[in-house]
């Protein structure tokens, strides 16, 4: 722009320098009136028009003659600092001054554009600043495009925030692994549910290694296997880990293989799903099944042990007056034994309060008492409490051996009788059953049964303690070993 030495008020006033006299004030009036910037010139600290291309005309919706008109007058209210004080400041200082992203709203006839403005000072004869030269840029589509991303930026946001809240809300984990790098991410919830510090590198040998040793090589394999566009991809398991603390977690998988194509052939990209820890899912599944045979199993003892009470009393009564009295007694004990169970059958609270092993112990046994034979059942039990929660796992056990004794053992014969001793020694209660003059015993049964098996899962796992069987030829002798803190709770 250095061609340009004074304005005046119109474009036939511009002085050229004298190499550029050669230029007609038509050609300069068609160049820049038709250049692809907004052009304009103002003169004095009051901005009179000197010259504005058709751009800039356009731009404002600026109609008729505008040169000697102020900037004010021709614009009024869209006449704002934002300009004006960029224009001072050039008049003044005589450096240039650059604005971006400028609004330019003319009105409801025409579109909201958006300008670069870059505003230059011009210079007399004698180098003083007489005006500014404004160049507009017209940056609509890149604003636009801007704002855009910017939407699209923060709306993208405010989608991973909800995501980021569904899934806290759900619990899961989240994972991805990438089949070209082998990158693999983990959320911090799926870390979590792994035990994994925030600090520990991710591999696949640590995923291998946290499987249980019992699920490890079908979930490789099912997982190996979506590599294979013929899997279509999808997976959806459930299987058991190991924390490095040593604690077993169930966990559900959810998942999707991505493929793209590659040489004209499918591949595996991306591996990405969830998990979810569903331990206490499973565990109540497990004992909602364990409950359900111990009912029927409870239910075919029942009956029985309601046979044999009627053989015993049978064999001892002199008249069925005699009879029906002591069976209506024995079967209102039988009552009272089941009442103690029922907590842990029905999977409700424990009976409040505490008791005794002892009294557990008469109550247990006192369906099968014979008033004929007192030295029938023997016992010697100090006086140590149970409390209200570990009295129920307590009474499964010992209602269970007494069934299996009235069955099977010593007290389904009439010569057979039963000893129960139990003591404390430090932190530990020790219980001894014996069975003696029952039928012979051969040795172990060749199989575990689910009363048996319900007995030790008791001892171990409610009451962390142990227990042994001992299959004596003259008759059963069991042992329980059970911490006085847990059989106190």
């Amino acid at each position: 722009m250095s061609s340009f030495r004074t304005w005046a008020h119109g474009l036939d006033e511009i002085r050229f320098q004298p190499e550029a006299k050669k230029l007609s004030h038509e050609f300069l009036s068609s160049l820049l009136e038709n250049v692809p910037l907004a052009i304009c010139v103002t003169v004095g600290p009051e901005h009179h028009y000197a010259f504005a291309n058709r751009i800039f005309r356009s731009a404002l919706a600026l109609s008729g003659n505008l040169i000697g008109k102020t900037l004010r007058e021709a614009l009024g209210s869209r006449y704002t600092d934002q300009t004006q004080g960029p224009r001072q400041s050039v008049l003044e200082t005589g450096q240039p001054v650059q604005i971006t992203n400028v609004l330019c709203g003319p009105g409801a006839t025409q579109e909201t554009t958006f300008w670069d403005i870059t505003f230059l000072p011009v210079r007399d004869a004698d180098d003083r600043i007489s005006g500014v030269l404004s160049l507009g840029v017209d940056v609509t589509l890149r604003v636009s495009a801007t704002l855009e991303a910017d939407r699209q930026t923060q709306e993208g946001i405010i989608n991973s925030k909800r995501l980021a809240l569904a899934v806290e809300a759900t619990e899961l984990g989240l994972w991805e692994w990438i089949a070209e790098t082998g990158m693999i991410y983990w959320s911090d919830r799926q870390r979590e549910i792994f035990g994994i510090s925030a600090e520990e590198p991710l591999t696949h040998e640590l995923w291998v290694s946290s499987l249980h040793p019992d699920d490890r090589d079908w979930v490789v394999a099912k997982v190996s296997s979506l590599t294979d566009p013929a899997s279509m991809g999808k997976l959806q398991i459930e299987y058991r880990i190991v924390r490095p603390d040593g604690d077993l977690r169930w966990i559900s998988s959810r998942g999707r293989m991505l493929y793209e194509t590659v040489n004209g052939r499918l591949q595996a990209a991306r591996l990405l799903g969830t998990i979810l820890d569903i331990t206490e899912r499973r565990t109540n599944e497990e004992a909602r099944r364990l409950l359900a045979k111990e009912l029927d199993h409870r239910v075919k003892n029942l009956f029985a042990m309601a046979n044999a009470m009627v053989s015993m009393t049978a064999r001892t009564a002199a008249s069925p007056e005699e009879m029906a009295t002591a069976l209506h007694g024995r079967l209102q004990a039988l009552a009272r034994a089941h009442e103690l169970i029922r907590p842990a059958l029905a999977e409700e609270h424990p009976h409040e309060g505490e008791t005794t092993i002892a009294a557990i112990i008469e109550t247990i046994l006192a369906p099968h008492r014979d008033l004929s034979l007192p030295g029938r059942i023997l016992m010697e039990c100090a006086p140590i409490t149970v409390g209200a929660r570990s009295a129920t796992s307590l009474t499964l056990v010992l209602h269970e051996l007494a069934t299996n004794a009235s069955k099977y053992g010593a007290l389904s014969v009439s010569d057979g009788y039963l000893i129960i001793a139990c003591w404390q020694e430090g932190d530990t209660t020790f219980l001894v059953w014996q069975e003696k003059g029952g039928p012979c015993i051969e040795g172990p049964p060749a199989s575990k049964g689910f009363g048996s098996q319900l007995a030790r899962k008791s001892v171990t796992d409610q009451l962390e303690g142990e227990i042994s069987y001992d299959w004596q030829r003259e008759g059963l002798r069991v042992e329980l070993h059970i911490p006085i803190t847990h059989l106190s709770q």
